[in-house]
This record gives structure tokens, sequence and C-alpha cells, in this order.
């Protein structure tokens, strides 16, 4: 049949042929190996996506607003629950009921238990209104020789659909600062450049669109893309070794306020 997707008896028994033979002159590992030499072979021919697309184009920044001064308890809070992620059950469904009482004291306890095995994580961040609802998110950047690479450290946005409470909308990693905040829009979100590292020495920027829930969580792979055209945007989150307004993450305190 042309054009038809399903395969012929010659072409099932020649399979199948094949696939005998396989069997008897082959051990078991070698077996389940082979099939997937092709495959292996041209994923190592695709050229990787930074050498496809670098771009010598750089954002321009209109003005810069270095990162807030003093700490946020919210956001510590937000920040603790999204880097050490705990359960509170025995893996079998044993133990307290989330979001009771007993719940979020054993939560907070294995919390600050994973918190205290980290090397002194800190962060900066910065309000800035993304989706022009008059109420600002909160952008952090998470410094520590833990979270960080070459590549970068991680990037969490949160909205604030009340005081006190942040819902994280993007975790995203290899974030090299700064954040760059234009005024285009895409689904109604600004539009964000950061800097994406190919190698030493060697890089590009990235624009990040919001995609309706979330922004790019890697800059350096799709759906992110290169910045073509030069881009006026506002500066945050910009390091400073002389001010690095930079706040310890303390392993335990109030937690997040839940209600709307």
């Amino acid at each position: 049949m042309v054009g038809s997707q399903w395969w012929g008896y010659e072409e099932i028994h020649s399979s199948f042929t094949w696939m005998d033979r396989l069997h008897r002159r082959f051990p078991l590992s070698l077996r389940v190996i082979l099939p997937l030499l092709p495959l292996a072979a041209s994923n190592a021919l695709a050229p990787p996506l930074q050498a496809q697309t670098p771009t010598r184009a750089s954002p321009t920044v209109v003005r810069s607003v270095p990162p807030e001064s003093r700490p946020n308890p919210a956001l510590e809070a937000a920040l603790r629950e999204v880097l050490f992620p705990v359960r509170i059950d025995d893996g079998q469904g044993h133990g307290p009921d989330p979001g009771s009482a007993e719940g979020e004291m054993v939560k907070r306890n294995k919390i600050k238990a994973e918190c205290e095995r980290m090397r002194a994580p800190r962060y900066a961040w910065s309000r800035v209104d993304l989706n022009g609802d008059g109420r600002p998110e909160v952008v952090a950047q998470v410094l520590g020789t833990l979270f960080c690479g070459t590549g970068g450290c991680p990037l969490l946005i949160f909205r604030e659909p009340s005081p006190g409470r942040l819902q994280l909308i993007t975790r995203m990693s290899l974030f090299k600062d700064p954040l760059i905040v234009t005024e285009r829009r895409h689904n109604r979100w600004k539009e964000l450049i950061t800097r994406v590292r190919v190698d030493a020495g060697t890089g590009y920027y990235a624009e990040l669109r919001y995609d309706g829930r979330s922004y790019p969580t890697n800059p350096s792979v799709a759906p992110a893309i290169p910045l073509r055209r030069p881009e006026p945007g506002t500066a945050y989150l910009a390091w400073n070794d002389k001010d690095p307004r930079a706040h310890a993450l303390p392993c335990e305190g109030a937690p997040q306020n839940r209600g709307l």
C-alpha cells in the first residue's frame, strides 16, 4: 500500500529472521546494545544546539536595578521548599496527613536537616512586575558551590497571589546574571534575556518567552532562542563583588502563608 505505515509479510518475516540470527550469534548484553548503535551514531553526528545557534547580538541595558538589600522571610520559606524537596511518609503511604499541623512540622524538620547538609546557600532577589497585573513577581538567584556550576546558577521566579504566599512559576538552571527584562510581551508576560555559556570566553544571549505556564527552564536549549538583534531592557540581579547584596538562606523559619 503506497504511503501506508503498515509492514507487509516479507518485511515482517525478514525482520524476525534478522532477530533470530542476532539471538543465536550474540550474548544477551550485546543483543541489548547492538540495536541502539545506529541511534547513538546519529545522535553523535548531530551538532549541539549551541554550535548551530551562535549570535553576537547583545541587549541594551537602559537601567540597572540592584538586588534588594533586606532578606525576605516568605521567599526564604519558598526557596527551602523548592531546593530541599522531602517526603513526610515512609514511601508506602504511612505518615502524617499532608497539610496537617503534624505533617507541616515533620516537613519543616526534614527540610532543615537537608538544608544543614549544604554549604551555606545564599540568595539575591528583586521584585519586578512581569505580567502587568500590578503585583510584582519575585525573582531570586540561588548562590552556592553545590548549586552553581560553570554554566550558571539557579534562577527562580515566583508569583505572589497574596502577601506572604509565593507560587513557583519557573525554576531555571544555568542562569548567568544579570536578568534582562524587556518591554516586549509574549502571552502577556514580558520577555526575558540571559547569557548562555558555551565554553571559556564564548557565549551568547538567549531570549526567554512565557508559554502560558512558565518561562524556559534551560536557556541553552529550545524553547529558548538566541537573541537575534539588540533589545533594550532593565537589568536585575546584577552581581557585584564589592556590593554582593546576597543573603544567607536560613535552614529554618516561619512557614509560608498558605491562605489567599
